[in-house]
């Protein structure tokens, strides 16, 4: 394809592609940064579209159309969606680790920036810190967003099949955590060998970008690790376990150990309940008081408040929030948090 019909025909993603399977280069699923849930899936869908129509350059175009078709919405939610983004993007950063050859370091050879260790075992790290973009601007007019990324992350982009992980992202359109969607990358990544590698707890604050935040382990495991552990065994197909590593009465390191979930039965269509199966209603009934208390709990939980629409004031968001809550659909969605703000079950 070239740049012109790039240009002028920049739609990737369509209603003809129920399935979008993502590849991303390890080092990024790995990386060390902080984005808005629309920040994520905007960076995911755009990196993955530049890899894969393997144009050579260095910007890509994510119209309104493809965002909705992609995360099932409306487009008049991708168009806020996308206009929110263009403002605060050119100032996120990332933090990555690259090896350095140190053979063709000596040598003066090229390439010696590799993002896998050389196989001969003699290389040295460094950890990076780049801005995602070079530049970024949104047509109004013709709803779509247009990114130039940075040489660092063109370099990702182009290394992509050095060391990648795939995933369905049709998989991650009801997170509504950007937290619980890296994470899923990270299961991705590590789940055939059945655990993710031990990290320090810095480490761990590092990869969701809160190092400067929660100081005290407690509160990093309470709100930030645990309820993206909790919304991906929600999604089904995992079930993750914390384990945590002590020096003394001191966390210092956690892990997750990874179980892929089997469908016991998958010649059954999942939407078929068999006449001697007993439906199982999950939805949880709650008083009049109880809807007022924990949509207004439910608010102030950082994890929650990334599903607010752009512009949406607080009232507005909590008197949806009640309103999910009385939905048996919708209700799902809130369900991994209620037990964070209090909710006990009978």
């Amino acid at each position: 394809m070239s740049e012109n019909q790039f240009v002028s025909n920049p739609i990737f993603y369509s209603d003809d592609k129920k399935d979008i399977l993502i590849s991303k280069s390890n080092t990024l699923i790995e990386a060390g940064f902080d984005l808005t849930l629309a920040e994520h899936d905007l960076m995911t869908l755009a990196i993955n579209k530049l890899h894969k129509q393997g144009t050579g350059n260095h910007e890509v175009f994510i119209t309104a159309q493809e965002f909705a078709v992609a995360n099932q919405i409306s487009e008049s939610h991708a168009y806020q969606q996308l206009k929110a983004t263009a403002n605060t993007l050119l100032s996120r950063q990332l933090k990555f680790q690259l090896y350095i050859d140190l053979d063709k370091k000596q040598n003066k050879e090229p390439h010696a920036v590799c993002v896998v260790p050389p196989k001969h075992g003699r290389y040295e790290t460094v950890i990076t810190e780049h801005n995602w973009l070079q530049s970024v601007g949104y047509a109004d007019k013709s709803g779509f967003i247009y990114l130039l990324f940075s040489d660092p992350l063109r370099f990702l982009i182009d290394k992509t099949g050095d060391a990648y992980t795939n995933y369905n992202y049709s998989k991650t359109i009801d997170m509504t955590s950007f937290n619980a969607k890296r994470l899923y990358e990270l299961i991705c990544k590590w789940k055939d060998l059945g655990k993710t590698k031990s990290m320090h707890i810095d480490e761990w604050k590092e990869f969701f970008g809160v190092l400067d935040k929660y100081p005290k382990v407690f509160d990093f495991k309470r709100r930030v690790l645990e309820p993206a552990i909790n919304v991906v065994n929600s999604q089904g197909e995992f079930t993750l376990t914390l384990k945590q590593e002590k020096v003394g009465r001191i966390i210092t390191h956690f892990q997750i150990l990874i179980k892929k979930n089997t469908i016991e039965n998958p010649t059954k269509c999942t939407k078929t309940i068999d006449m001697f199966d007993k439906p199982t209603d999950t939805f949880i009934r709650m008083s009049e008081a109880q809807l007022d208390t924990f949509a207004s709990k439910l608010a102030d939980l950082s994890e929650v408040q990334a599903m607010a629409n752009v512009g949406e004031e607080m009232p507005s968001f909590k008197a949806r929030l009640r309103s999910m809550l009385k939905d048996p659909e919708k209700q799902k969605k809130l369900t991994p948090y209620l037990a964070q703000v209090g909710f006990k079950s009978k």
